[in-house]
């Protein structure tokens, strides 16, 4: 299984679709993110990107903290992405999942052929393929695919991306500039927006600041109208 992982890797790297030219590279950098959940920090997260000479690794990693660290000590999450960046788009190759915590691990591991347009997709277990268009990304790629999209300012911005093992289709909205508090500061933000399913009663959003490479300082999931889940930067480090 590693043989045939590592050959579909080498084999996307040689087959990438070249779109475009090259544009200015996401930069390198560390972040963290502190989640709150009914008022209450319950989870620290850190973010990297770093370069390498044939390609782009992204990961993050999100542990309990607080008052949440006494029931769910032993929850952890990693997510780690092997991308190439090609003008205003970024290109996954690899991407892994695991949840570790109680008796309830989940992993997925998807990898890219873009020669033949296909997912090699092994989600809890269970191995298949999709089919894939191009453009197609997973929930770690589209994160620096934002900030792209951020950049570029359209106002509907879709994306096609596997998320739990199967392709789906996420539209954002471009709510425009908007002023946000971090604990790391105030930031002039371009503000996105996803409706989970077109239902109006549960959004997505995001602030990304033209002042940090248009990083996201802040993600609100509401539902009804109340902020039930919120994300904010507390640190960043260019490397």
């Amino acid at each position: 299984m590693k043989r045939l992982i590592l050959a579909l890797v080498v084999a996307t790297l040689m087959a990438l679709p070249t779109w475009l030219p090259a544009v200015e590279q996401i930069p390198d950098f560390s972040a963290r993110y502190t989640v709150e959940k009914a008022g209450l920090n319950v989870i620290s997260m850190t973010t990297s990107l770093k370069h390498s000479p044939s390609k782009l690794e992204y990961q993050s990693a999100a542990e309990p903290i607080g008052m949440a660290a006494w029931f769910f000590d032993d929850y952890r999450i990693y997510q780690y992405s092997d991308l190439k960046q090609v003008t205003e788009r970024v290109i996954p190759l690899e991407y892994r999942y695991t949840f570790k915590g109680s008796g309830q691990n989940r992993d997925e591991q998807y990898v890219y052929d873009w020669q033949h347009h296909v997912a090699h997709v092994n989600y809890r277990g269970e191995e298949k393929t999709l089919k894939i268009p191009n453009g197609t990304l997973d929930n770690s790629s589209l994160q620096l695919a934002l900030m792209l999209d951020a950049r570029q300012g359209e106002k509907k911005i879709t994306h096609p991306v596997i998320s739990k093992g199967e392709l789906k289709t996420y539209t954002f909205t471009n709510l425009g500039r908007e002023a946000v508090e971090t604990p790391l500061g105030a930031f002039e933000a371009i503000k996105l927006e996803r409706r989970k399913n077109d239902e109006e009663n549960t959004t997505y959003t995001t602030w990304y600041a033209p002042k940090l490479h248009y990083l996201p300082v802040k993600v609100e999931n509401c539902e009804d109208g109340d902020v039930v889940l919120s994300l904010s930067l507390e640190e960043v480090r260019w490397l």
